[in-house]
């Protein structure tokens, strides 16, 4: 346990009673006495707050830095504008994804870019070697601590500290580069990750404990709970949101899933000659949404079966607490198949087959997109 890092919050999570587990190299909790349902089913009724510090983020300067963003990004990075965010692939030359990621620009020359823990050091390393002059790189996650509200009481709660007139002008995936809490200095963004309404919020590491605290604190009439990496899972699949290592890979084209909406193909970037070149070769599988027709689960890794052959596997699989605990995930299949499909999963302990189909990605409406004064009428 030693040799792994901890957020700053470790020891209030401790404190409050969460069961602590490796994820990524970090001691994390995975839920907390609540439970994993409850911490679920208040992010979806109410609000959940979740110790994201984990993540990485970096700094990109510089005259360079909208070319180079355009170069090493799938998304049309060039079409933003300041004080929006978002969502992007950055692929290897095959065409595989190193990692997905959010991009913020605060103006055309200054940006910062929010990636995946387990793959800090290695997104870090890719984009120093492609940077060219008038591109300067900072790692600013030592720095920067990350904390998610997220559901449909969050904006009455973070309105205790933002006008809601600017709470009201605030879309889905735009940012406030500063604003005062309590004192604290904090980005506050419009995004997140279970398909609700909510919040991401940057602040300085001193500040993350006393941010959590108030939160939870000013938040305790809203329905809020602490949440972990275990509900954070449900969430996100339920939400049709992939997890990269599970739906995005770097050994895999990243192609015939559901998020190819992060890949703008009139632009110019690394990776883009594989994807067109997998394309024209008739693509080798795809990503779909799966649903149990029973109770039990299936677990990644799992064969997907069809009329008796192996036709793919399960990357990812929940139980999921908004759909009558129905087991569900993400599965990648060798051909593309219509939702309601029938197919069998195979169980390697005992043979047997269990049966599912594909189904509809997301599982469930969610809030994210909608308009911010629908949540914070009393």
């Amino acid at each position: 346990m030693d040799l792994l890092q901890k957020t700053e919050l470790y020891d209030l999570h401790v404190e409050s009673g969460a069961k602590m587990v490796d994820f990524a190299g970090w001691m994390l909790p995975l839920w907390y006495p609540t439970g994993q349902t409850a911490e679920h089913l208040a992010t979806r009724k109410a609000c959940g707050l979740f110790d994201i510090g984990h993540m990485g983020e970096f700094r990109i300067e510089g005259a360079g830095a909208k070319p180079f963003l355009s170069r090493v990004l799938t998304n049309q990075t060039s079409g933003l504008s300041d004080g929006q965010a978002m969502y992007n692939l950055m692929l290897n030359e095959q065409g595989g994804v190193i990692d997905d990621c959010i991009l913020y620009r605060f103006n055309e020359n200054a940006y910062m870019l929010v990636v995946n823990a387990a793959n800090m050091d290695v997104d870090f390393r890719w984009l120093s070697e492609h940077a060219e002059g008038g591109v300067g790189l900072e790692n600013i996650s030592r720095i920067t601590a990350k904390l998610d509200l997220q559901g449909p009481t969050a904006p009455r709660l973070m309105s205790k500290w933002i006008p809601r007139p600017t709470l009201n002008s605030l879309k889905f995936f735009r940012f406030i580069p500063s604003i005062r809490i309590d004192g604290m200095e904090v980005l506050v963004s419009r995004t997140g990750y279970t398909g609700e309404i909510g919040f991401e919020l940057y602040t300085h590491p001193r500040n993350a404990e006393k941010l959590w605290r108030l939160l939870i604190s000013e938040g305790a009439s809203l329905g809020i709970l602490p949440c972990g990496l275990a509900s954070r899972d449900t969430l996100r699949v339920e939400a049709g949101l992939p997890l990269h290592g599970h739906e995005l890979r770097p050994d895999r084209a990243a192609v015939a899933h559901p998020w190819e909406f992060a890949i703008h193909w009139e632009g110019s970037f690394i990776g883009k000659e594989a994807l067109l070149r997998a394309g024209q070769n008739g693509i080798q599988s795809t990503v779909s949404a799966f649903c149990m027709k029973g109770r039990r689960k299936a677990m990644p890794g799992w064969e997907v079966r069809s009329e008796g052959r192996t036709v793919g596997k399960v990357l990812s699989a929940v139980i999921a607490p908004s759909l009558a605990n129905t087991p569900i995930g993400f599965l990648e299949i060798k051909s593309p198949v219509e939702v309601g499909t029938s197919l069998s999963f195979l169980q390697p302990e005992t043979g047997n087959e269990l049966d599912g189909e594909i189904a509809a990605s997301p599982f469930l409406p969610t809030t994210s997109r909608r308009k911010m004064e629908e949540f914070l009428a009393e």
